[in-house]
């Protein structure tokens, strides 16, 4: 029998790495506030289904990750366009990089740009949350050699855009 009050504390403590999470895949504020607000009612609604020997933030990332699916398979147009629109924006923004916050949120959206949404999801939970393969191939509901590929064509691209950068 879960203890629902200590579930909710325990939710509560993750909503940093949850958002965090949904900025990687959705690339918007509001999209990002969207997907982790519905992600947490999904996992406070669904608390039933919690294997208490698990992973909590793996659970709720996995849940993240199959809404943001759900919600991509739905709107593919309206995220494509948004996507589109973003990326020209970024292309826009000539200004050279003096370390300040907003020149580091333009990077970090034109690095998550060049991956798509597969090796953004792989990238983030390996290279940012520090999850193993094997964590992450669970999370994404993929083989561990995907998660593999995916994280290593990531760091390739990601390589790669450090080098012209820096020319």
């Amino acid at each position: 029998m879960i203890n629902y009050k200590l579930f909710k504390k325990q939710i509560e403590s993750i909503v940093p790495d949850v958002k965090r999470f949904s900025f990687t895949l959705t690339r918007n504020k509001d999209d990002c506030d969207d997907l982790t607000q519905q992600s947490l009612t999904t996992a406070l609604s669904k608390a039933h289904r919690f294997k208490e020997n698990s992973k909590l933030k793996s659970w709720v990332f996995k849940i993240a990750y199959t809404t943001w699916i759900d919600i991509n398979r739905k709107n593919k147009t309206i995220t494509n366009y948004r996507n589109m629109a973003q990326e020209n924006d970024l292309s826009n923004n000539t200004g050279n990089n003096d370390g300040s916050s907003m020149n580091t949120i333009i990077d970090y959206k034109k690095m998550l740009s060049l991956l798509n949404e597969k090796q953004k999801a792989s990238f983030h939970l390996v290279c940012i949350e520090g999850y193993s393969y094997h964590e992450a191939s669970e999370v994404l509901g993929v083989p561990v050699g995907t998660i593999a590929s995916r994280v290593s064509h990531s760091r390739s691209k990601l390589n790669q855009y450090f080098l012209t950068r820096e020319k």
